[in-house]
C-alpha cells in the first residue's frame, strides 16, 4: 500500500505542534498530493512545514473544531497534555483538558455530517492491565490502566467507538509503544532515548523516573510514520491496532546501548519515586498491523540510537581532536 492510500485525501492533525505531530506532519506532506491543514493553539514561534494550512484554534471551543474539521478526509488526532507520571496530580483538570477536546471535535464532525475517518493517538504501555505471564499483548486482551493517563486514552477510545457505532465518523485506533527517534527537551518526563540523547549531548545526568528495570517496546517514528499513512484509509468502522516492535527492553538495556553506541561515560540520576505507579512490563503483539496493514517495523533500537547519536558524536570527536 505505502503512500498511495492518501494520496488524495484532505488530512487534518490535531496536536501538530507535539513531538510526533511535528514529525508526522512533514511525513504526511511528502504522501499527500490532496490538502494537509494543522490545528495550532498557538502559532508564536511556530515554523510550519511549507505547502501546509495551519489555522489557529483551539479544541476547546466548538467553532474552532468546526472551522478545523470541515472538508476533512481523515483527521490525525494527538492531542493530549499530559504523560504517565504525572497524570494522577489533578484529575478533573486532566479530564477537562484531554476529554473534552475530543468530545468537541466529535461533536462537531456530527453536526457538521461529513463522517470522516479519525486515526487515534492512544496509548500501548498504559491501556493494558499489567499481566505476569510476560506474553505480548493483542489488540483483544484485557485493558486497566494503572493511571489517569491511560483510563483517559481509554476512555476517549470509547467515545470514538460509540460515535463510529452511530455512524458519525469512522476511527482507527493506534494502540503505540514508546516512541524515538529525535532528541526531546531534557525538561520532559515522557520519551526516555531522545530526553537521554539531548541530555548526554549537553552533558548532563540523565534522569530516569521510576523502577529502571521496567519493560517497554520502544518503536522508531518512521515506522510509527508509516504505519499512520497506511491506517488512513479506513478498513473497518471502528478498529484498534498495536504498533509496536514486539521486542521489549528495560530502561537499564537503553542505557547500556546508548553506553555502548556513544562511547563515552554519562551519569544517571534514578528517581523511582516519580513514576512509581508504573507498569513493569509492556511488549506490543504487533501481528494485526503486520497482517491488515502489509507493515512491519524496519528500525531496531540499536540503529534508530545509532542514528540519533551520529551527529552528536561527530561534534565530539572533533572537538576531542582539536578540528571543531
Amino acid at each position: 500500500m505505502g503512500y498511495t492510500s492518501i494520496l488524495f485525501m484532505a488530512i487534518g492533525i490535531a496536536g501538530a505542534r507535539g513531538f510526533i505531530g511535528s514529525y508526522l506532519s512533514r511525513h504526511v506532506l511528502r504522501a499527500c498530493r490532496d490538502s494537509v491543514r494543522l490545528l495550532v493553539r498557538n502559532t508564536s514561534n511556530y515554523e510550519s512545514p511549507p505547502g501546509v494550512e495551519v489555522l489557529q484554534g483551539d479544541l476547546m471551543s466548538r467553532l474552532d473544531c468546526e472551522r478545523f474539521a470541515r472538508n476533512l478526509d481523515v483527521i490525525y488526532y494527538l492531542a493530549h497534555t499530559n504523560t504517565p507520571v504525572n497524570s494522577d496530580l489533578d484529575l478533573p483538570s486532566d479530564a477537562l483538558v484531554n476529554l473534552v477536546p475530543l468530545l468537541n471535535l466529535i461533536e462537531s464532525v456530527r453536526k457538521l455530517g461529513t463522517k470522516p475517518h479519525i486515526v487515534y493517538f492512544s496509548s500501548g504501555g498504559a491501556v493494558y492491565a499489567p499481566r505476569p505471564d510476560r506474553v505480548p499483548y493483542k489488540e483483544t486482551d484485557p485493558c486497566g490502566p494503572t493511571s489517569s493517563y491511560g483510563i483517559q486514552k481509554l476512555a476517549a477510545e470509547a467515545y470514538l467507538q460509540l460515535a463510529a457505532s452511530k455512524c458519525f465518523l469512522t476511527a482507527t485506533i493506534l494502540r503505540i509503544g514508546n516512541v524515538y527517534g529525535i532528541p526531546l527537551s531534557r525538561f520532559r518526563t515522557q520519551g526516555l532515548i531522545g530526553v537521554a540523547v539531548t541530555c548526554i549531548a549537553q552533558n548532563l545526568p540523565v534522569r530516569v523516573f521510576g523502577n529502571p528495570g521496567n519493560v517497554r517496546d520502544y518503536i522508531h517514528i518512521d515506522d510509527l510514520s508509516e504505519l499512520v499513512l497506511r491506517a488512513s484509509a479506513p478498513r473497518q468502522p471502528f478498529t484498534i491496532v498495536n504498533v509496536g516492535s514486539g521486542t521489549g527492553h528495560s530502561v537499564l538495556d537503553i542505557l547500556r546501548i546508548i553506553k555502548e553506541i556513544w562511547g563515552h561515560p554519562f551519569n544517571t540520576h534514578f528517581d523511582q519515586d516519580y513514576g512509581a505507579g508504573l507498569i513493569d512490563w509492556v511488549v506490543l503483539d504487533n501481528g494485526k498491523a503486520r497482517q491488515d496493514y502489509g507493515w512491519s517495523p524496519s528500525v531496531d533500537v540499536g540503529s534508530g540510537i545509532s542514528r540519533m547519536l551520529s551527529g552528536f558524536m561527530e561534534t565530539t570527536d572533533r572537538s576531542a581532536s582539536g578540528r571543531v
